[in-house]
């Protein structure tokens, strides 16, 4: 089981190691596996959005790094907003502090699993428990169509904004999910659990604050 580590613009110094190992992974992922990006010469993947408005979380099983996920604030520039606001035709493009963008999840080879149990579906509930925790509505964004379904496995509600699109032979849609107690509650039933997964080290950000610079409010 994972240990979900919430890594944000004022604790990251305290994983230099383990968000070095991210972004190689990261790299793995996204470069060579998915051809969604050139190599980057230091064999790490950022892109503009690893800003100061991002919140990590680190899955982190056995002393490395198996699943992660990235949030930003819909109210900062993101994903769905600068690349793909086309595929919000139904419902427009989201610019709320209260709800998350979910980007760059990735599990390795080795823990990924076709059961409900898995890595993935552990990620999806430290996500839920910190969207949760966070007071946000909802998190989502850009995905592969074939996470809808897992969507439904859980037992989430995810609204569609728009309609799926082919891309280099996979498709994709921009959905939401909503987060509420019933989410997370089906999810921890699921892996069979009623504890946090989420790991809180150093200074905290509250994520509604991320971004807005000189008024990060911190908390423990």
């Amino acid at each position: 089981m994972i240990a979900a580590h919430v890594v944000n613009a004022l604790n990251k110094h305290l994983y230099e190691n383990e968000f070095d190992e991210f972004l190689r992974r990261r790299h793995d992922f996204f470069v060579h596996q998915k051809r969604w990006r050139p190599p980057s010469p230091d064999g790490r993947e950022r892109d503009q959005f690893d800003t100061d408005a991002a919140t990590y979380l680190l899955g982190i099983e056995d002393g490395r790094v198996v699943t992660s996920a990235r949030l930003i604030p819909t109210s900062e520039p993101h994903m769905v907003s600068e690349v793909f606001p086309h595929m919000c035709e139904k419902a427009g493009v989201p610019r709320r502090p209260d709800w998350a963008e979910w980007t760059r999840t990735f599990v390795v080879p080795d823990k990924r699993s076709t059961g409900l149990r898995g890595t993935l579906t552990q990620l999806c509930c430290s996500v839920m428990e910190y969207a949760l925790d966070e007071g946000l509505s909802a998190v989502g964004g850009v995905q592969e169509t074939y996470f809808m379904p897992h969507h439904g496995a859980l037992k989430w509600r995810a609204e569609a904004l728009g309609m799926a699109r082919e891309e280099n032979g996979e498709w994709y849609i921009v959905a939401y999910i909503e987060v509420n107690e019933a989410a997370l509650a089906s999810v921890r039933k699921i892996l069979g659990i009623d504890h946090s997964m989420l790991v809180r080290r150093g200074v905290q950000v509250r994520f509604a604050d991320l971004g807005k610079t000189g008024k990060l409010t911190a908390h423990c």
